[in-house]
């Protein structure tokens, strides 16, 4: 099936990044349909990590093309320092990247304005990354943002940033550092207009000529705006179905690989029902190294909530799962995993504010003591493991077909069933 989107299915930092990596050498392209600058993929090669925010995340293959659809918002100075840095260490992107003219532009002023709503909302702060990537979505709906395409007239890219700047006198942090980074924005969007196309009918051709393509999602299902722990939510759109608006297709076949942790983390503020705010928890974020990419923020972590899982992976239509670092539950004498909740509102699943009020209900599986880091051989996990592996598949509704034992590139075991 040419087209394969890789979703995440819960709070964002699943492992996307390696997943989209791994695939990617049998494809021809990778596009990004949703998310900004606040996302963080990061990949584990020979050389070294690398850490992807708006780039897609198969573009460290040589010869793989990459696009950004125009569902995604574009910060284009952090954008063109991304670029010159993969170009430096050896994965030179520019000729390769096509960015959908439709694509918004995150403009400075966005970051003072979504501090200052962070801050008005005190206690009740959603714990956003501060990107300036919920401003831009507002501005997007609100019919006022900036466009790439529109970065094209430099002078009236000019007129646009003025303008916002006006908007933002008196605010804190305005002044003349937010000037002279409205500065570098124009200078920036100019030269990344430049990379303006048409992402739509480019990936039409490629499909239609039987070229695989891979849509690469931004975040997890249970931060989209509408199916997600809202209020608690990113702004742009994170399910499966989305990466067809976004990159200009018509609904049609396709190959959908939700990604999943083997255990649960959350960034940011927002109801969490399997947290551990114990040794057991701590032990996980060491082990899991659960520190955001693109924040450095500690992750909240704990058991899978498989409720939830199983919640995205129909949602998204999932065809199969990639399972990541099951290698982190070595050690553990039991593995928990909730199956069920107490506590839900008239008896049925709600997945908003009132996930909060639910109490996990937790089935406990035996652990295995044995360090199955780097292991690529289903065959030789500890049978535990395997029985891991195998419940998640039962009661989530989709066969795990990718499973992740360590942070290289290449640790993946891939299963036929």
């Amino acid at each position: 099936m040419p087209l394969r989107i890789v979703v995440g299915l819960g709070w964002g930092d699943e492992g996307k990044g390696k997943v989209v990596d791994h695939l990617a050498p049998g494809s021809g392209a990778v596009a990004r349909f949703s998310g900004g600058a606040n996302a963080g993929h990061t990949v584990k090669t020979d050389g070294g990590s690398v850490v992807l925010h708006q780039v897609p995340s198969g573009m460290l293959r040589p010869g793989i093309a990459g696009f950004i659809g125009a569902g995604c918002v574009l910060d284009p100075v952090a954008m063109l320092a991304e670029m010159e840095a993969l170009s430096d260490a050896g994965h030179a992107v520019r000729g390769r990247l096509r960015v959908s003219g439709s694509a918004h532009l995150v403009h400075p002023v966005y970051r003072l304005v979504e501090a200052e709503e962070e801050l008005r909302r005190g206690s009740r702060a959603i714990g956003t990354t501060g990107r300036g990537i919920g401003p831009a979505y507002v501005r997007k709906f609100g019919r006022t943002g900036i466009r790439l395409e529109d970065a094209a007239d430099r002078s009236a890219l000019e007129s646009m940033s003025d303008a916002l700047l006006e908007e933002a006198a008196g605010m804190p942090g305005s002044g003349p550092d937010l000037a002279n980074q409205a500065a570098e924005f124009v200078d920036a969007a100019f030269e990344l207009s430049g990379l303006a196309s048409d992402v739509g009918s480019a990936i039409r051709g490629m499909l239609a000529d039987g070229v695989c393509v891979i849509a690469e999602g931004a975040q997890g299902t249970l931060l989209d705006p509408d199916h997600g722990t809202y209020p608690f939510v990113t702004s742009g759109s994170c399910t499966a179905a989305s990466a067809f608006q976004s990159l200009g297709l018509g609904p049609g076949p396709a190959l959908v690989t939700g990604v999943m942790k083997a255990y649960s983390t959350r960034v940011g503020a927002g109801p969490f029902p399997t947290e551990l705010d114990d040794p057991t928890g701590g032990e996980l974020r060491r082990k899991g190294r659960e520190y955001g990419a693109t924040t450095g923020r500690p992750r909240r972590c704990g058991w899978l909530d498989a409720v939830l899982m199983r919640y995205s992976v129909a949602l998204n239509g999932c065809s199969e799962i990639a399972l990541t670092l099951l290698d982190v539950l070595g050690g553990f004498p039991e593995i928990r995993v909730c199956t069920s909740y107490e506590g839900l509102p008239g008896g049925r699943p709600v997945f908003g504010r009132g996930l909060s009020a639910c109490r996990p209900v937790y089935e406990t599986l035996p652990g295995f003591p044995e360090d199955i880091s780097g292991e690529r051989s289903w065959d030789a996990l500890p049978p535990p493991a395997r029985r891991y592996v195998e419940f998640v598949e039962r009661f989530c509704g989709a066969p795990v077909r990718l499973v992740s034992t360590g942070p290289h590139r290449d640790d993946v075991i891939r299963r036929d069933v």
